[in-house]
């Protein structure tokens, strides 16, 4: 574990700004334009029309693993159910706090955006109006969290968030490159060498994984290339 650390000069590798706006809209499979006002905000005629709700590397203009995780849980809410991103901000200015998009497990059935409170679910886009009709999805549910309750692994979906779990985002692994799910293989590698004319088959021979999962990967980059 100090090798980790020492690998990182001490910081917590989630906190290092690594990925580019364009990049990590490739990732979210969301427009480049949307995650760059989510994350600075727009001004029109040098007025601000709306401010940024993603606090990113400013010297620098790129994101943290962990502001990569604030966005995918705006993509979830936004993109999966289609819901205003006012309602979202509302939730937010509900909950309160420094990072709410990173702390706290909303739910929304497509139309209210929840959290728990007190043993109650409560509206969090209605001023905390008790909930009482079911809950269908939970947007972290594909971010893994450690024992502080803090994402340290992400696994984005391209389609739908039932995919199979293939694809990880982690800051500890290939400095955040997307990999596939237990090893440290990087997507882009299987992508690029299919483009250059390898199979299927032979990448699953070459590192020892499944064509099913291979074949995932290529849908998953491939998608994401065109998104790009």
């Amino acid at each position: 574990m100090g090798k980790v650390v020492s690998l990182y000069g001490g910081r917590d590798p989630r906190e290092l700004p690594m990925y580019g706006i364009g990049e990590s809209a490739m990732y979210l499979g969301v427009p480049r334009t949307t995650l760059a006002q989510w994350v600075r905000g727009q001004r029109v005629r040098g007025q601000t029309r709306m401010h940024g709700l993603i606090k990113h590397d400013r010297a620098s203009g790129l994101l943290t693993f962990n502001n990569l995780t604030e966005a995918y849980v705006l993509a979830s809410l936004t993109r999966r159910f289609d819901l205003p991103l006012q309602r979202v901000r509302n939730a937010l200015k509900f909950v309160g706090g420094d990072r709410p998009l990173l702390t706290t497990p909303f739910r929304t059935d497509g139309r209210g955006i929840f959290v728990e409170a007190l043993g109650k679910l409560l509206d969090a886009t209605q001023g905390g109006q008790a909930a009482i009709r079911e809950v269908v999805e939970d947007s972290l549910e594909r971010v893994e969290l450690d024992d502080r309750r803090l994402p340290q692994r992400l696994y984005p979906w391209r389609r739908e968030p039932t995919e199979p779990r293939i694809i990880a985002l982690d800051p500890r692994r290939s400095f955040g490159k997307p990999t596939v799910v237990g090893s440290a293989v990087q997507i882009e590698v299987i992508v690029d060498r299919y483009r250059g004319g390898d199979t299927a088959a032979q990448l699953a021979e070459d590192y020892s994984l499944t064509n099913d999962v291979i074949e995932g990967v290529l849908r998953w980059g491939l998608d994401a290339a065109k998104a790009a």
